[in-house]
């Protein structure tokens, strides 16, 4: 009997050692989110927008020449259509050498853009989860200067800076920015 209960209690101690090491996850967690990563939707989630400009840019880039910064902004597209008289001929937005896609997200579009290919838009974005054409820009008369560009938005302009720290996280940035003087 007593042989019988230490091959129970041994049974029992290796299935659970076996039941402990397959049930081991990588350390690891999956952070992409519908090809996006969740530390910018949170963000986006914090942003609010309007119902006719439900637009978020994130534009990934250089602050300094050292330091990787997202900035992401609420009722800006990148670039802003020129006025109707301007000389120069009209860009869409996804012919923009800095556009890399828009997703939608719930009711926003978020679209982004490199300023400066750094590496790191694709540690948050996977590009074939991107959508490329006008469609939305086009809805909401993105190119129509005396209705969109024209117009404020019912909610406050707001951006908000994040470095790019080496572990790949976004940490919020009050700081200034190279750009800052250019702007």
């Amino acid at each position: 009997m007593k042989t019988y209960h230490n091959c129970l209690i041994l049974f029992i101690i290796i299935i659970l050692i076996f039941c402990g090491c397959t049930n081991k996850t990588e350390n690891k967690k999956e952070r992409l989110y519908n090809g996006i990563d969740s530390q910018i939707l949170s963000i986006v989630d914090s942003i609010s927008v309007s119902d006719d400009m439900p637009f978020i840019s994130v534009d990934f880039g250089l602050c300094n020449y050292r330091d990787h910064v997202v900035r992401i902004a609420n009722a800006l597209l990148i670039p802003v259509p020129a006025p109707p008289s301007a000389p120069i001929k009209e860009t869409k937005i996804s012919e923009s050498d800095i556009f890399r896609g828009y997703k939608k997200y719930d009711s926003i579009y978020v679209v982004f853009y490199e300023a400066y290919p750094t590496g790191n838009f694709e540690k948050f974005v996977k590009k074939d989860s991107l959508d490329f054409d006008e469609k939305p820009f086009n809805d909401f008369n993105i190119y129509d200067y005396g209705t969109y560009v024209g117009r404020k938005s019912k909610v406050e302009h707001i951006e908000k800076r994040y470095l790019i720290n080496e572990k790949d996280s976004l940490v919020l940035y009050t700081g200034k920015c190279l750009f800052d003087d250019i702007e």
